[in-house]
């Protein structure tokens, strides 16, 4: 088993501790060519390749994933406030009452948590690879995002991956990875231990 640290920003820290979060898709870096169409996992390594006309490999390379395989330990990075002499994390933003700021806390971005400060750990549970606009209404819950109220199966489905897109694209579209490139992501499930 391993340990490997991941960044989550607020909002999804708050979800995987209510126990709503078990997934979490990362982009694939890099991405293959565009005629990639079925790539094979195994564990954590993902082989892609493209055949040519004459059903001969003409492009084929290994992937590792590099949040871990099953089995694996995620822990998790997350923005915190520490005292004025930045020794000791006195909250973390995910829960932090906004009401009791005090100018001698200091905001820290989740990249420059240590090991030791992070209060919640994951254990991977299985590692699959597809197109991020291939995702299931059931995985966008699985993803944090709250569940329609809407009756209609489908329509509240539709909705759910509509509001997934936006939180997809509020992460992602700046890095040039947005829904409508529908890049190929790790798809990292989980849970809390």
């Amino acid at each position: 088993m391993k340990e490997h640290p991941i960044l989550f920003s607020g909002p999804m820290v708050r979800a995987i501790l209510a126990g709503n979060k078990t997934q979490t898709r990362r982009v694939v870096k890099p991405q293959p060519p565009i005629q990639c169409k079925f790539p094979q996992i195994k564990n954590d390594i993902v082989t892609w390749s493209v055949d040519s006309p004459g059903n001969f490999p003409m492009w084929d390379k290994h992937s590792k994933c590099p949040y871990g395989q099953p089995g694996d330990r995620l822990w998790v990075r997350e923005s915190f406030y520490t005292d004025s002499d930045k020794s000791h994390v006195l909250s973390y933003s995910a829960g932090y009452d906004i009401q009791r700021r005090n100018q001698a806390y200091i905001l820290k971005p989740s990249i420059h948590m240590p090991r030791r400060a992070s209060r919640i750990t994951l254990e991977i549970t299985d590692i699959l690879v597809e197109r991020v606009q291939d995702i299931p209404a059931m995985d966008c819950i699985a993803e944090g995002i709250e569940r329609s109220a809407i009756k209609d199966i489908h329509d509240a489905a539709q909705f759910e991956i509509g509001e997934y897109h936006k939180l997809w694209d509020s992460i992602n579209a700046k890095r040039g990875y947005g829904w409508d490139v529908n890049p190929w992501v790790w798809v990292v499930e989980f849970k809390r231990v």
